[in-house]
């Protein structure tokens, strides 16, 4: 029992060790501004009251209007970055 979970932990903590390299923090901060954006989006009910609604529509528009500026802007500055890329475009408003 001890020799598999000495195992188990070494395999871990090779594989977090070797993990690939943080993002660029353009596409890092672009991910949490989509990630909002998609969140907020699914808060969309026709149920909701007037206030909750303007408060999301406010969410929306701050979120999701910078993550489409900075989509274009990330698709031209990392075209030919193919990690990226897919990263980038795993997001399409």
């Amino acid at each position: 029992m001890k020799r598999s979970l000495f195992i188990v932990a070494t395999i871990f903590y090779f594989n977090t060790a070797f993990a690939s390299a943080p993002l660029p923090k353009d596409v890092s901060d672009f991910r949490v501004l989509a990630e909002q954006c998609e969140h907020f989006a699914s808060e969309q009910d026709s149920d909701l009251d007037e206030q909750r609604q303007k408060e999301l529509d406010a969410s929306l528009e701050a979120t999701c209007g910078k993550a489409v500026a900075q989509l274009k802007t990330l698709r031209e500055k990392y075209k030919n970055d193919e990690k990226l890329m897919k990263i980038i475009n795993a997001y399409d408003f």
